[in-house]
């Protein structure tokens, strides 16, 4: 630079990824774009993407569930898409939430969640809607930054309840719809860890606990945290993600 040689660069390409405008994203010239060629494609079709995961779900509840639950597949699918579009409708990007966006990776993280169901403990109709609703609480309400967004979408996703799987919301669930919590955590140096509900939040604050402990016999560099049910709370969500 210094120097001000030119230096001229070859066999080099370019590759970008773009959204539309909106939410942050500036619009780009056609004086630009005209160096590149395009790659795209539409968005699926609402019933190309029920075909899709009816059958992931369905081959899993076949194969380890009772047999009664394959009349919730169904059912299970078009709630999670119907709360999909009304969250592409109603949640849209801005400055402030440049991250309120919601594509066909999240619908398949709630379809991995429901498959991650215990066997065991998943009897009933309630069982398996009580996991769906974890679901989508994890991927989806975690993602809202205020109580305003929250509480609608909390809203939204209960009345999906009767609406879609024509179950009775205080049979589905057992308290209140923040305190739901899933992990497989409960039963530690479990071999396999089975991701089951967690109905007991005093005892879930002392099993973090006993793992706290352990971690400040075992290193130095001691951790002095305090817990509690809205911290182990945050605990169960990031377990969930890196199990």
């Amino acid at each position: 630079r210094k120097l001000m040689e030119f230096r001229k660069i070859i066999d080099i390409g370019f590759v970008g990824a773009m959204g539309p405008p909106g939410g942050g994203r500036q619009v780009v010239t056609n004086r630009f774009l005209r160096y590149f060629n395009f790659v795209a494609f539409p968005e699926m079709e609402n019933s190309s993407m029920s075909q899709i995961f009816s059958v992931i779900l369905r081959t899993f509840v076949s194969a380890y569930l009772p047999e009664p639950l394959l009349a919730l597949v169904s059912p299970l699918i078009s709630a999670t898409l119907d709360l999909y579009s009304v969250l592409l409708k109603e949640l849209l990007p801005t400055p402030t939430k440049p991250h309120y966006t919601f594509n066909l990776r999240d619908i398949a993280a709630v379809v991995q969640g429901v498959l991650s169901a215990d066997p065991k403990t998943t009897l009933a109709s309630e069982d398996l809607a009580r996991l769906w609703l974890h679901e989508n609480m994890r991927v989806f309400r975690d993602r809202l930054v205020n109580d305003d967004d929250r509480s609608w979408f909390d809203g939204l996703i209960t009345s999906l309840v009767p609406k879609h799987l024509n179950l009775d919301l205080k049979n589905v669930l057992k308290g209140e719809l923040a305190h739901l919590f899933y992990g497989d955590f409960m039963v530690p140096g479990a071999d396999p860890r089975i991701y089951t509900e967690i109905s007991d939040t005093a005892k879930m604050v002392s099993t973090v606990e006993e793992y706290l402990e352990d971690y400040n016999a075992t290193h130095t560099k001691k951790m002095g945290l305090v817990m509690f049910v809205d911290a182990v709370g945050h605990v169960s969500r990031i377990s969930r993600v890196i199990r």
